[in-house]
């Protein structure tokens, strides 16, 4: 596994060039999944409206799953388009599932005095390209091969995350706009992550 800086680096080093892209795409996806579930939320009575939000959000689970593994696909130099935010729904029960579940265990987590919620969060967290990279595995056993991944390394990703604190300081300076940057800048390094996860283990294991 590599150091905080070495992920850091190499991330910079695939958005060179890539940054409106990056950008583009991160505004798009925040449009899209925040303002109509505003709109339509504000719309309607507040029981209504609250259920109608809701219901959009689940329906833009996919969404977040396809910009997630557009960033592994720029670490391998493949195609690294706008139209890849929606891949998710071309496998929607797999992806939705997984979304789902990870996202309840991790809200279950945090009520259980948040610290149980972080650690599932970085349990899972590999979850979403394990499912990019194996079309035949359930949501559920993608979901085990995430946990047995991240077996020994979850700290190592909860530090490196830690590192863009400054960052997120400055962003809140920008107020936001610094965002469109450091979010693809994380999730390029987290692809990063898992490149090395996932060779580390497969010499270890083949299976993976």
């Amino acid at each position: 596994m590599g150091t905080n800086q070495d992920y850091k680096n190499r991330a910079l080093a695939d958005l060179e060039g890539n940054w409106g892209t990056a950008a583009i795409i991160t505004l798009v996806l925040a449009l899209i999944t925040g303002v109509p579930g505003q709109f339509l939320g504000m719309t309607f009575d507040t029981v209504t409206g609250m259920g109608i939000s809701s219901a959009w959000n689940l329906l833009c689970l996919p969404m977040t799953w396809g910009y997630m593994v557009l960033f592994l696909s720029l670490t391998r130099k493949e195609a690294f388009k706008i139209e890849g935010l929606f891949d998710g729904y071309k496998d929607f029960v797999r992806v939705f599932l997984a979304q789902l579940l990870i996202g309840i265990a991790c809200f279950v987590g945090f009520l259980c005095l948040i610290v149980p919620g972080f650690i599932l969060w970085l349990m899972f967290s590999m979850t979403n390209f394990i499912l990019k990279d194996d079309a035949g595995l359930s949501s559920i056993d993608a979901m085990k091969k995430s946990a047995e991944m991240m077996s020994g390394h979850k700290m190592e990703l909860f530090w490196l995350f830690l590192s863009f604190i400054g960052w997120f300081i400055l962003c809140f300076l920008t107020l936001g706009i610094g965002f469109l940057f450091l979010i693809p800048y994380m999730q390029t390094a987290q692809a990063h992550f898992y490149e090395d996860l996932k060779a580390e283990k497969r010499g270890i294991n083949p299976s993976f």
